[in-house]
């Protein structure tokens, strides 16, 4: 049976979903705890000199509950650029610590993980990559990128980034010196651009966003 191109597309995106459901583009690339970048799949190191299109509008925040092994965890997620409002922690429920299961240092931990994710498309490859993360400082990374991208939206243009390690002193002098995510802002370029855009220096800060 025929049906009309719209509905088509809205068919085909259910199917889609139903088959092969995904809520990241490309590979995962997180920040580890020895403090460096590597694509999730394999522990392969990113390198700090490889130039990638922010798309920023394509954000997604979420909270994410995740359960026993082998379980599809629960998520509340939406897109931050396209109205998607993030509820409150209270209103997911699970509020009994005495309830929550032990985290590493040995204290109860919260089921509901506050998560970001941005989109990242090499420059060299047009590969697309996913960065997430649910930790302060790698939210406040994103979050200080996408400052920098609200003042380009005007102008319908994207950060070009490149990926570096930024970190400071702990309060706790034991803990010494912490290694943290930052986006490096080298350029920008027009949101439908090709991923092989030349970068325009303009009047972007050069600096690693401070964190």
């Amino acid at each position: 049976m025929n049906v009309p191109a719209k509905l088509n597309n809205e068919y085909r995106n259910r199917y889609l979903d139903d088959i092969a459901p995904a809520t990241n583009a490309g590979r995962i690339i997180k920040f580890t705890k020895e403090g460096s970048f590597v694509t999730a799949d394999d522990g392969t190191p990113i390198s700090d000199e490889d130039t990638y299109v922010a798309l920023c509008d394509e954000t997604q925040i979420s909270w994410i509950k995740f359960k026993g092994i082998g379980e599809a965890p629960d998520r509340v997620s939406g897109l931050l650029y396209d109205g998607f409002v993030l509820p409150s922690r209270e209103s997911l429920g699970d509020l009994d610590h005495a309830q929550w299961e032990q985290g590493l240092d040995g204290k109860p931990a919260d089921p509901w993980q506050h998560q970001i994710a941005i989109v990242l498309q090499k420059c060299e490859s047009g590969e697309l990559f996913t960065f997430t993360t649910s930790s302060n400082t790698g939210r406040r990374a994103v979050g200080n990128l996408l400052r920098i991208y609200d003042r380009l939206r005007d102008k319908d243009e994207v950060p070009l980034v490149k990926l570096k390690v930024s970190g400071f002193e702990h309060r706790d002098k034991r803990v010494g010196w912490v290694k943290v995510p930052a986006f490096m802002v080298v350029g920008r370029a027009p949101r439908i651009s090709a991923p092989r855009s030349v970068p325009a220096t303009g009047d972007l800060p050069g600096d690693v966003i401070p964190l």
